[in-house]
């Protein structure tokens, strides 16, 4: 009579080796979740940070950009520029005026002194 019985001890090992390899495949599941999970949100947050940085990117452009108060005042110095415009033609008009009656004077004289 053999004093181990190596049938239920082989049984007993199978059910130890099956327990410890369910639990096993358990960690390591619950090891990659919480790696895939680290993973996602270290991505996150280079992407949060990538839109981070173009936010403050566009911010400092929109800064730079004109406001009504600006614009009025473009406009402002545009109409100025008009009434001062305006004025050179009408004073470049009555010049030709001027010009054209000396050269009419001139030519009607003719050569005479």
């Amino acid at each position: 009579m053999e004093i181990i019985n190596w049938s239920a001890a082989k049984v007993v090992f199978d059910v130890l080796q099956a327990l410890f390899m369910g639990v096993m495949a358990v960690y390591v599941f619950w090891l990659n979740k919480h790696r895939a999970s680290q993973s996602a949100i270290k991505e996150t947050h280079q992407r949060i940070d990538g839109v981070e940085k173009q936010v403050v990117k566009l911010e400092h452009q929109v800064e730079r950009l004109p406001d009504h108060a600006d614009l009025r005042k473009l406009q402002e110095q545009m109409t100025n520029t008009n009434v001062l415009l305006a004025e050179i033609h009408a004073g470049q008009k009555a010049t030709a005026h001027q010009v054209n009656r000396m050269s009419d004077y001139l030519m009607n004289r003719g050569g005479k002194s």
